[in-house]
């Protein structure tokens, strides 16, 4: 039987499908490491309005320390919210739930509601936006967004197998988007099946597992190899193997008491701030159609108090206050944050993801979580687990919470492995994400990605497509 009577692809064809999906895996590479350049810009901005730096020359002291960072996120929040309404729908929230809700309706023209040319630079203009002024967003979201419209569109210059029209583009797309945004291959791979597809697609491997090679080898010749929070925490670790007698072992021991104490409470903390902004974006919707620059203005106005009141810790995505933390911890082991430090960026992160605007929660949530363990570790080591180090309690803080908000246990200690390549971390932080997923489900359920991509459907009338077989000719 020849491949034209079975209906598939021939050699040429398969060929023009590697050369296309390989040009979007660039291009989605590409994106990924302009959004790097832009939320490092963003950090630059706040900066100079913050008084730390001076930019040609000139340098803001006194009152406009504190007003102008203020006034940038307070302007910039409504001007995005009217953007996107006005020329750019489709591109609202973190895009991971735009790619799930892709998945779930199948190949129907319904899909450019979420996957397009102008989706996708509409997600890169207004994305730019809110790094550059320091609204508190992350670039993963948007980075799967756009690596996901870029591998859709692929499909326009060649024939494909049925599957990757289905399912396998997307997340070929989503796994290139975190893999790219965070340099962390392996945990693009996992994301894509565990959160966005949620079932394990072996016919799209190839394309998957390409698709990710692709995106990161671009961001890797410009940045190098690098990992994402530094490898000053490649050391960190606690103790399993017994050395030194049994009784020193079971002293040391008492270091893995924080993690089930870390998982529970940071699932409760995650799992809340998930509910959270499911509610509060199903609450907000009326009036981000209606209303979008008074709701887009009084949103604005709420980071701007946030940030005034926080000393200015809650602007931006948090990638730089969660690397110094962590910096600073493996050097000293001397906390540098305060309790109103991540209280603020979450605080900030809930109203930048209600306000639907593009940007995601990657960052913002492992900068809580890394502040949690700051401020938390005097307690925890002189009460809980005697002998744990700063490095390790912040990791610990870093999975449980960032694992009770997206309830992806894999992706969150795989990430964050990659992140800073402490390997003696990864069985800990295992069950810390484990612990903090499990306790997050109870509290919210379904996660967010998937209760937001059915807010998504919902408002694009098409919710009853969802899982409905195609139609066929």
């Amino acid at each position: 039987m020849t491949p034209e009577s079975r209906n598939e692809p021939t050699i040429g064809q398969t060929s023009r499908m590697i050369l296309a999906t390989s040009i979007a895996a660039v291009i989605a590479g590409i994106a990924a490491l302009y959004f790097v350049f832009a939320d490092r810009g963003g950090e630059q901005v706040v900066k100079w309005l913050s008084g730390d730096r001076s930019l040609l020359g000139i340098e803001f002291s006194g009152v406009w320390k504190i007003l102008l960072p203020a006034l940038g996120v307070a302007i910039t929040m409504p001007l995005i919210i009217w953007l996107q309404r006005r020329f750019f729908p489709g591109t609202e929230g973190t895009g991971i739930p735009q790619a799930i809700a892709a998945i779930q309706i199948g190949d129907r023209p319904e899909r450019k509601l979420m996957l397009s040319v102008r989706i996708a630079f509409g997600k890169i203009l207004l994305l730019s936006l809110a790094l550059i002024s320091g609204i508190t967003v992350g670039r993963e979201g948007p980075s799967v967004h756009v690596a996901a419209c870029c591998m859709h569109l692929s499909s326009r210059f060649c024939r494909f197998h049925p599957w990757l029209l289905q399912r396998g583009l997307i997340l070929a797309g989503s796994a290139a988007g975190i893999a790219a945004a965070f340099n962390a291959p392996i945990a693009g791979v996992v994301f894509c099946f565990e959160e966005v597809g949620r079932v394990f697609d072996k016919d799209s491997v190839p394309t998957i597992i390409r698709t990710v090679a692709i995106a990161c080898v671009i961001g890797v010749i410009v940045l190098g190899d690098y990992e994402f929070y530094g490898s000053s925490n490649s050391g960190a670790a606690l103790p399993i193997a017994v050395e030194g007698g049994l009784g020193t072992w079971l002293l040391e021991m008492r270091q893995w008491i924080a993690v089930p104490v870390v998982g529970l409470i940071g699932g409760l903390l995650g799992g809340g701030f998930g509910r959270g902004v499911v509610a509060g974006s199903r609450r907000l919707a009326s009036s981000l159609v209606h209303r979008p620059l008074r709701t887009g203005l009084v949103l604005g106005l709420a980071l701007a108090v946030i940030g005034i009141t926080s000393g200015g810790s809650s602007y931006g995505g948090g990638h730089a206050q969660a690397q110094q933390m962590l910096e600073t911890a493996a050097d000293t082991g001397v906390p540098i944050a305060n309790w109103g430090d991540p209280i603020a960026k979450a605080a900030a992160s809930f109203v930048s993801l209600i306000s639907g605007i593009p940007g995601g929660l990657f960052d913002p949530s492992l900068a809580v979580g890394a502040g949690l363990g700051q401020i938390t570790h005097g307690f925890m080591e002189a009460n809980i687990a005697p002998g744990i180090g700063l490095p390790e309690l912040m990791l610990l803080f870093m999975a449980a919470y960032f694992a009770g908000v997206v309830q992806s246990p894999i992706t969150v200690f795989a990430i964050l492995f990659e992140m800073t390549g402490a390997y003696g971390m990864v069985l800990p932080m295992m069950f810390a994400s484990m612990i903090g997923a499990i306790v997050a489900r109870r509290l919210c359920e379904p996660s967010i990605y998937e209760a937001l991509a059915d807010s998504f459907l919902e408002a694009k009338g098409v919710k009853d497509l969802a899982n409905a077989p195609p139609k066929t000719s």
